[in-house]
């Protein structure tokens, strides 16, 4: 599989509306999550949803630490989250967290997951 220049771009345009109807029905606002877990597609994928969100700079640390030490294993890839957030939470805010994973043809899955 190969990441086309478009993706992030295509990403950071879209992620922020994706994310609100997500959470608009259970009363939630971007500002309220506690923990971002973000499928590590690649370097470019999580600066172009960090740009998307307007997330502060460390809001994706979760999400880096498992490209640096797994990079990318495809669907899996959201179970290393998990497992990471699980195992260091230090600094994670008490709202819920939100899980984002990408597949081909550019589709966007997100879970909002309580604590």
């Amino acid at each position: 599989m190969h990441l086309g220049p478009e993706v992030p771009h295509a990403l950071e345009g879209s992620v922020a509306g994706a994310v609100d109807a997500l959470l608009h029905p259970a009363g939630l606002r971007r500002e309220d999550v506690g923990l971002w877990l973000v499928h590590p597609g690649g370097a470019r994928i999580l600066d172009a949803v960090e740009r998307g969100l307007q997330l502060p700079s460390d809001a994706l640390r979760i999400s880096r630490r498992v490209l640096r030490d797994y990079g990318n294993v495809s669907s899996a890839t959201s179970l290393f989250l998990i497992d990471a957030c699980r195992r260091d939470d230090r600094g994670v805010g008490e709202g819920p967290i939100v899980l984002l994973a990408f597949g081909p043809g550019l589709t966007l899955e997100a879970a909002l997951l309580g604590r």
